[in-house]
């Protein structure tokens, strides 16, 4: 039941976190605004209207400022990552390193990547599929209480156990030059 409850909880904080509006929710990456990260900080030059090319993301890496890149994740959905994979530079190279060692992350020009079903992934124009960021600057604060109710007459009949739980947490960016959303042309 715990290890339930558990994966409730951070999927449902996962998606919070990526795509909230920020109202009565975390403020999420791709939610637009001058409180999170405003709409100057996407970049779609250089994209086409369905697809992310090698001058996008670079023009996306090279939009953060160089002292975040150190410590800069790209995060994108397993379709963006599966559409990275088929993407060169300009020298016929691969843009996305698988690595070598165990333990190191794949790269995407040079950059980690980590991948999220909630991920924003309809490639059209106009939409966000990719985010590079310094999450440091995503800042999460949780209560410090969590409610467990047990309800254990609701499911007499069939000799279940329900629970019942609730736990209070918000979550914003809160420095906008650290990430860089990337936008469909």
């Amino acid at each position: 039941a715990i290890e339930r409850l558990r994966y409730k909880f951070s999927v449902t904080q996962e998606k919070a976190f990526i795509t909230g509006s920020g109202a009565k929710q975390p403020l999420g990456v791709y939610t637009a605004s001058d409180q999170g990260i405003p709409t100057s900080r996407d970049v779609a030059t250089d994209n086409t209207s369905s697809a992310m090319t090698f001058k996008g993301l670079r023009n996306a890496k090279y939009t953060m400022k160089n002292k975040y890149w150190r410590e800069a994740k790209w995060l994108f959905h397993q379709d963006g990552v599966k559409q990275l994979a088929n993407i060169e530079d300009d020298l016929g190279y691969p843009i996305l390193a698988e690595s070598a060692r165990v333990g190191e992350p794949d790269t995407v020009l040079g950059i980690p990547y980590y991948m999220s079903e909630f991920n924003p992934n309809t490639f059209t124009t106009g939409q966000y599929v990719g985010i590079l960021g310094a999450f440091r600057y995503y800042h999460i604060a949780d209560s410090l209480t969590m409610t467990i109710q047990r309800l254990v007459e609701l499911y007499s009949r069939t000799n279940q156990i329900g629970f019942h739980a609730n736990l209070y947490t918000d979550g914003m960016p809160v420095l906008s030059e650290a990430f860089v959303r990337v936008k469909l042309g």
